[in-house]
């Protein structure tokens, strides 16, 4: 085989490699006019029982030290068709254009962000789909059912046990009583 084609071939395979590989992203951006909007969860993955928050970071794409005016936007959070609409606070007193929305997700599965209403005076009106709420064993270790059948016994093993003691007793019992006839 001629080395050149084999180290051409090598390259080709290495740099579609690299370029197909993409890093994962919880949160999503969109564009809307001048300003990119970033909507994801505070705390993932999102954790049924949980207490949460959706994050949403404006920017403007023009001006990146302009504060935005959100004060004309709605935030509601969808699923299986119930809504509610959330309130945004600001992330921290030390920042600016970034804010969150307190939930507690209560099902596991995919939450829909809705955005509706005006960035300063660009009207916006989209959806989004951050990371799907799972629940907590996705990240509890050790599992606790697994825990609890090895460090403690049910009643069930213990009326078992209780069985097979008063059984070896009555046949001990029995033995004894057998050799006394005799």
């Amino acid at each position: 085989m001629n080395w050149k084609v084999l180290i051409v071939a090598s390259v080709v395979s290495f740099i579609a490699i690299v370029f197909s590989v993409r890093t994962a992203s919880a949160h999503t951006t969109i564009h809307v006019g001048n300003y990119d909007v970033e909507i994801g969860w505070v705390d993932e993955p999102p954790i049924v029982g949980q207490r949460n928050a959706i994050v949403v970071n404006v920017s403007n794409t023009t001006n990146t030290s302009a504060q935005i005016d959100i004060s004309k936007l709605t935030v509601d959070v969808t699923y299986g068709g119930q809504t509610k609409t959330l309130i945004l606070q600001p992330l921290s007193e030390d920042t600016t254009n970034q804010y969150i929305a307190p939930i507690l997700p209560t099902i596991p599965g995919q939450y829909t962000v809705q955005l509706r209403g005006q960035l300063d005076t660009t009207n916006i009106s989209r959806d989004v789909t951050p990371e799907e709420v799972v629940t907590d064993d996705a990240l509890a270790f050790p599992n606790v059912n697994t825990t609890q059948q090895n460090s403690s016994m049910n009643w069930s093993e213990w009326l078992s046990i209780i069985g097979l003691i008063a059984g070896l007793a009555g046949l001990i019992l029995a033995v004894l009583a057998f050799r006394k006839i005799r």
